[in-house]
């Protein structure tokens, strides 16, 4: 039975439907890879920031550079189309 993607309104089979990481709607494949990346870079975010919280070891030196990679990871996800604040 084909059902319209919510993300690119591309008409689609429902067996070729995958569950959004982000919001667990039914994406065709090409919007789920792009959900999928984005919440691969989010979880990153989120890993690093408490990392930083938490004045983790491997960080002492280089705070800076890791902010700077958090930085850079929320660019990406805004190229993707997504604003990190609302994920």
């Amino acid at each position: 039975m084909p059902v319209p993607c919510p993300r690119c309104d591309e008409w689609i089979e429902l067996h070729s439907t995958r569950k959004s990481p982000l919001t667990e709607e039914l994406l065709c494949d090409e919007c789920f890879s792009v959900e999928d990346q984005v919440n691969d870079y989010k979880e990153e975010i989120e890993d690093i920031q408490c990392d930083l919280e938490n004045h983790t070891e491997y960080m002492k030196g280089d705070r800076r550079g890791w902010k700077k990679k958090v930085k850079e990871l929320k660019e990406k996800i805004k190229k993707l189309g997504f604003d990190f604040e609302e994920l």
